[in-house]
């Protein structure tokens, strides 16, 4: 899937990682409602098998200087915890799972959509040659650092619910995992914080006159993802009740 992200076009990796990802652990969901029971047995393997598959991405994404990859590693992550906590077969688990899919659908294409915007605009997606992107694009910064606040779980997105739920839910699974999981969780903090702060501060490597060139089309399309992912979480009673 991440090298699927890196060579599709924005719409191809919004898609992707909004919709098509996203229905894949909806029809987990729909598909263990009714067959759960039959594979409970083989559940220890898939939660031991993706808790170290999110801490192995986690360390992948510390080393990536790549815009686009790092977006889709972490997607990667985000959909082993929805596993983990699908995977318990509990009602918490499964409500988690849900929120989770939700917000970071919202996120995720965000992220992908910002990339591209910063993509259209140097030509690269490298760390190296994009800094100081807050002196050329400051409302952009700030809504990387929305988004980014939403893919850590950062309060008041929808996203902080859906951790609560499966990090309660997996940690009781099985008292040993509470020595795995707050890895691959700070790992995941450290390669947000690290992709915002990298391309953000520092000197600014490529000057253009293409940088003051900011359009309406693409500040409502990135609103129309963080107005969702930061309001749900008024109306959280919407997924309790389920």
């Amino acid at each position: 899937m991440p090298k699927a992200h890196v060579e599709a076009p924005v719409a191809g990796s919004i898609i992707l990682a909004g919709v098509l990802l996203k229905l894949g652990g909806y029809g987990l969901i729909r598909l263990l409602g009714n067959t759960g029971l039959y594979i409970k047995f083989l559940s220890p393997y898939f939660v031991g098998l993706r808790l170290v598959g999110i801490i192995y991405v986690g360390f992948i994404c510390c080393r990536i200087n790549d815009f686009k990859a790092l977006v889709a590693y972490s997607s990667v992550a985000h959909m082993g915890i929805v596993i983990c906590g699908i995977i318990t077969l509990t009602s918490w688990g499964y409500r988690g799972g849900l929120i989770i899919i939700i917000g970071h659908g919202l996120s995720s294409s965000g992220l992908f959509c910002i990339v591209n915007i910063y993509y259209e605009r140097i030509g690269r997606r490298r760390f190296y040659i994009n800094k100081g992107l807050i002196l050329g694009f400051p409302i952009f910064s700030i809504i990387i650092f929305i988004l980014r606040a939403a893919n850590i779980a950062a309060p008041p997105t929808i996203n902080l619910l859906s951790e609560i739920f499966l990090m309660v839910r997996i940690i009781k699974y099985d008292y040993l995992i509470f020595l795995v999981f707050p890895l691959g969780s700070f790992l995941g903090a450290v390669f947000t914080l690290f992709i915002f702060s990298f391309s953000q501060h520092g000197a600014l490597y490529y000057i253009s006159n293409r940088f003051n060139f900011t359009n309406i089309r693409e500040i409502h399309t990135l609103f129309l993802h963080i107005f969702p992912v930061n309001m749900l979480i008024l109306n959280s009673t919407l997924f309790l009740a389920l």
